[in-house]
């Protein structure tokens, strides 16, 4: 029976040995410290001036046949790439006065708005060679008359960080029935550059 324990014991602490023993690991400790964040950013330029008016166009003595142009430069300035959409486009008519040839117009003198932009063509576009002629890969944004220009126009146009893009325009006076009505008139359009880390839903 003396035996028999004595074998007992030897056992349970042979078995308590290796338990102690498998408890031993090798191990290796790194650290990351010091992580900083920052905001990237969207800043849109155009023809290089960042948050001032630039007015493109003043045009006088306008007349049948004439076909100004004129081109922005639109850089992304900032750190994040973007979308290019237009807003806010919008038209104020001024009828000036009535010449003797603007007759034919029962409301010249009154209220009317003035006739020009219904005389007006106009071509807005991407302009790949920004050389203000539309070529091979430009890519047309409107092309009708500038009285049917629309409030906005959506066409997400990728512009990303550090990348510049021509955005050209054409104003064609051609020969219609109502260029008389348009004399003297006078015509002023407004719009927006919107750039966007997102695509704009129309």
């Amino acid at each position: 029976m003396k035996k028999i324990l004595l074998s007992l014991v030897t056992l349970l602490a042979v078995g308590s040995i290796a338990a102690r023993a498998t408890t031993a690991y090798f191990s290796d400790t790194e650290t990351s410290t010091g992580n900083t964040f920052s905001a990237g950013s969207l800043d849109l330029t155009v023809d290089g001036k960042n948050g001032e008016n630039v007015i493109k166009w003043t045009l006088t003595n306008l007349r049948p046949g004439n076909q100004p142009l004129g081109r922005y430069t639109l850089n992304n300035s900032g750190s994040v790439n973007g979308y290019l959409n237009l807003s806010k486009i919008a038209l104020t008519s001024q009828e000036n006065e009535c010449l003797e040839p603007e007759t034919g117009d029962p409301t010249c003198g009154a209220t009317d708005p003035g006739e020009l932009q219904d005389v007006l063509g106009f071509t807005l576009f991407w302009d790949n060679d920004c050389n203000n002629w539309v070529g091979t890969g430009d890519v047309k944004i409107y092309d009708g008359l500038l009285a049917n220009v629309p409030a906005s126009i959506s066409v997400n146009r990728p512009l990303n960080a550090g990348a510049s893009q021509c955005l050209s325009a054409q104003f064609n006076w051609w020969n219609t029935p109502i260029d008389n009505l348009a004399m003297s008139d006078g015509v002023t359009l407004d719009l927006e550059f919107d750039l966007t880390q997102n695509e704009i839903t129309p």
